[in-house]
């Protein structure tokens, strides 16, 4: 792992080259990742970059940093598919706020990348696209909604990539393929330019194969609204790992190899203490989440649904028909139920700054084994950080499974059928703290 203070290296500094592009693609093809090619953008773009090198400028922080957007945030002068057939083709007229930043900063958009229908669904397996094939294993599922943004992550075809978490569709499929990925904290990135899933949960967040890249985009991404957090109080442990608690009563016995990546850590303490507080949370957690979910998913949906339920892929119909007789009354009584546990929440951290989780319920399970609690597994330890709105962090394990992309047997579990997949945990930190939990993890391993 690398320091989360870190820049881009030299290397990443340069301006992108055809390789890449010709590298995406591949990609794109191999596992089903791409639902376009932004090539136009990134030759305006990788033009600008080197223009800037010759005349002198020093580099940006992302300098010629490629990057891949998941279809469902705008890219001007493409469509915005959200891997639906009910969609218009215009080109967006403006990029989202996340991409302007990431460009300013020297990222260049090389793709955007095939994901579950309009983001409702944590397996990933329904796309008008089809679904994403698993760098690490075809045969294990990709999870979603972000799908095809962590595979070409995990695929090394990009170092980096943008997706949406509103129950874990960004944490999740970054464990079930091998990367790092991160939920910022509720309302620290703006999801406009964003097609919304449940905007009281969601949040655009980040896939990359290296924490120091993530680090640096996290903080372009978030720009002001980041600085003003940090400077509300959040203790900052990037200095060192000395005074710190981490709670891994979440990781009941699968505590011994999560456990190795604290070893290193100096003066740090380790506990369980909040363990009854935290499997309160989690219980009390499902049905809030789930009333307003469906709630503002129908409301988000119901005009286009009247006119077009028939094309829409049928498990994401299923979900939005689910919402249509729910009351607004009821709603804004979950809204309050919802703020109250926010605050209540907050006592966990009264004797702990950051908790250790399992990533998944359980391994990453196969496409050809998926049930009807299949989702819930996926969800147990994701969506619960999506209601309180604090941010977290998928820390993919060394071990078999984890895989470089490559598509063939090397040992490693890349494209062998290997039956362990990926194995990951999820470090969670205060609201607010995002800066800290990265410069943590940094530490750890």
């Amino acid at each position: 792992m690398t320091d989360g203070q870190e820049q881009p290296t030299t290397e990443q500094a340069h301006p992108m080259d055809e390789h890449t592009i010709a590298e995406v693609e591949r990609a794109g093809t191999q596992f089903n990742a791409v639902t376009a090619m932004t090539v136009d953008r990134a030759d305006a773009l990788t033009a600008e970059s080197i223009d800037r090198r010759d005349s002198g400028q020093p580099p940006r922080r992302l300098e010629g940093v490629p990057f891949a957007i998941k279809d469902v945030i705008d890219l001007v002068g493409y469509p915005t598919t959200m891997g639906s057939a009910v969609r218009s083709d215009a080109p967006a007229t403006a990029s989202a706020p996340v991409v302007d930043r990431l460009e300013a900063a020297g990222a260049i958009p090389v793709a955007k990348t095939n994901c579950q229908e309009y983001s409702y669904g944590i397996l990933g397996e329904e796309s008008a696209f089809g679904r994403v094939i698993n760098p690490v294993d075809p045969a294990l599922c990709t999870a979603g909604s972000s799908s095809g943004s962590a595979a070409l992550v995990a695929a090394n075809a990009v170092p980096l990539a943008l997706g949406t978490d509103t129950a874990g569709s960004v944490r999740v499929p970054a464990a079930c393929q091998g990367v790092f990925g991160f939920k910022p904290t509720f309302g620290v990135v703006p999801v406009d330019g964003v097609f919304p899933l449940s905007p009281a949960f969601d949040t655009v967040g980040l896939f990359a194969s290296d924490l120091g890249v993530l680090t640096t985009a996290f903080d372009v991404i978030a720009g002001a609204g980041s600085e003003a957090h940090a400077a509300a109080g959040v203790p900052d442990g990037s200095a060192s790992g000395i005074g710190r608690t981490i709670d891994v009563s979440l990781l009941g016995d699968r505590a011994n190899r999560a456990l190795d990546l604290l070893a290193e850590v100096p003066n740090l303490t380790i506990t369980s203490a909040n363990g009854p507080t935290l499997g309160e949370l989690l219980d009390d957690l499902a049905p809030i989440y789930d009333f307003i979910r469906l709630y503002e998913a129908y409301e988000v949906h119901k005009d286009l649904f009247a006119e077009r339920a028939a094309d829409y892929q049928p498990g994401v119909a299923k979900k939005i028909e689910a919402g249509r007789d729910l009351g607004e009354a009821e709603y804004r009584k979950q809204l309050d139920a919802l703020a109250e546990l926010r605050e209540r929440s907050l006592s966990v951290f009264g004797a702990t700054d950051f908790l250790l989780t399992p990533a998944l319920d359980g391994p990453v399970v196969r496409w050809d084994e998926i049930d009807s609690g299949s989702a819930a597994k996926f969800m147990r330890y994701s969506m619960p950080f999506n209601v309180l709105g604090w941010p977290a962090l998928t820390i993919p394990l060394p071990g078999a499974g984890v895989g470089n992309g490559a598509g063939v047997g090397n040992g490693n579990g890349v494209g062998t059928g290997a039956s362990s997949g990926p194995r990951a945990v999820q470090l969670v930190g205060r609201p607010g703290g995002d800066r800290d939990l990265l410069a943590f993890a940094s530490r750890l391993g």
